[in-house]
C-alpha cells in the first residue's frame, strides 16, 4: 500500500498517471486518479465475529518456498458431517503479501512478476484452485455455521519466482462451531 496519496501525485515520475487502489485513513477504498478518489468501496461497518486468531509472519524463499496459511483437516472427517461443536476453524483470513524492489541479482522486479500462488482447496479435500496473487487477499466465511460445505479447507501459499523470496503476513481468524 502506498502510504500517502501526495506521495503518487505530486511526484515526478512512478505512479503519477496510474489509477491506483488505495486504503484510506475513513476505512475505505478507493481508485486514485491524481488527486480525485473515485469508486469507494468502505468497511467502515465491517464486523466479524471471531473466537480465536493467529497472527502468520513468514518469509517464501524463492523457487517454490511454500507455507500453508491455515487447515481445517475435514478431510479426516469420513463420512464428512457435522462440523465438531465447540472446535474451532478458520473462517477468515487477510493476507498481504510484501515483494522486494530488487531480485537476488539486483535488477529492478516488474510489476507483472511479481506473484505468488494462492491455492484454496475445498471442504472435502477433493477440488483445490490456484490462483496468482498480487499483494493483498481477504477471505471470509459463515462465522458460526455448522456445516462443513461453509468453510474453505485449507490455503497454501507458494512462491514460483526464481530469484527473489517474498514476505507474507496474515491474520487467520478463528470461529467456533456450535
Amino acid at each position: 500500500m502506498i502510504p500517502n496519496l501526495n506521495d503518487v501525485c505530486d511526484c515526478c515520475g512512478g505512479h503519477g498517471s496510474q489509477a491506483i487502489l488505495q486504503l484510506f485513513d475513513n476505512k475505505c477504498f478507493g481508485i486514485a486518479e491524481g488527486k480525485d478518489v473515485h469508486g469507494e468501496f468502505c468497511l467502515n461497518d465491517f464486523a466479524f465475529p471471531v473466537d480465536g486468531y493467529s497472527c502468520v509472519g513468514v518469509t517464501l524463499m524463492a523457487d517454490g518456498g511454500l507455507t500453508t496459511l491455515f487447515d481445517n483437516n475435514l478431510m479426516m472427517m469420513s463420512p464428512l458431517t457435522n462440523l465438531e461443536s465447540g472446535k474451532a476453524y478458520a473462517r477468515g483470513i487477510l493476507l498481504k503479501v510484501t515483494y522486494p524492489a530488487k531480485d537476488n541479482n539486483s535488477e529492478e522486479i516488474l510489476i507483472q512478476d511479481k506473484n505468488v500462488t494462492l491455492t484454496i482447496e475445498t471442504f472435502d479435500g477433493l477440488n483445490y484452485t490456484d490462483y496468482p496473487l498480487y499483494t493483498f487477499f481477504s477471505m471470509f466465511t459463515n462465522p458460526k455455521s455448522n456445516e462443513p460445505s461453509h468453510l474453505i479447507n485449507k490455503i497454501e501459499l507458494s512462491n514460483p519466482n526464481p530469484n527473489y523470496s517474498v514476505r507474507v503476513s496474515a491474520l487467520v481468524l478463528f470461529g467456533n462451531a456450535i
